[in-house]
């Protein structure tokens, strides 16, 4: 048998799917230095670049669990679009939950004038 080292991305998801986890411990060697310097690089904040980073391969994991995963392209640009659309969704969070706080100010303001 081929050094598991040595295999393919393919091969290696096709590995933990059947259940072996060093697989995917090699994928996340392979490349977790090259995701988590895409989304700080973008992020610019640490903390939310580790949750990010972490919530890119939990998504992953669950999508190659569940069968889902299909390897119609490189595993590597798959790994890269979910970072990418979770960084998109970080900053929409972000987006609505300045908008609600500056609604909120806005009513409080308004609060103010009709105590005066």
């Amino acid at each position: 048998m081929q050094n598991i080292n040595r295999q393919t991305d393919e091969q290696l998801v096709t590995a933990y799917a059947n259940g072996d986890n060093e697989a995917f411990d090699i994928l996340l060697r392979r490349y977790e230095d090259r995701i988590f310097t895409y989304i700080i690089n973008i992020v610019k904040n640490k903390d939310v670049a580790d949750d990010v980073f972490q919530e890119t391969f939990v998504k992953a994991i669950a999508t190659i669990r569940q069968g889902r995963y299909t390897d119609n392209g490189k595993f590597s640009a798959w790994l890269m679009r979910i970072a990418h659309n979770l960084i998109i969704d970080f900053y929409r969070q972000e987006k609505s939950e300045n908008t609600v706080s500056a609604d909120q100010e806005e009513c409080n303001v308004l609060n103010r004038r009709d105590l005066s």
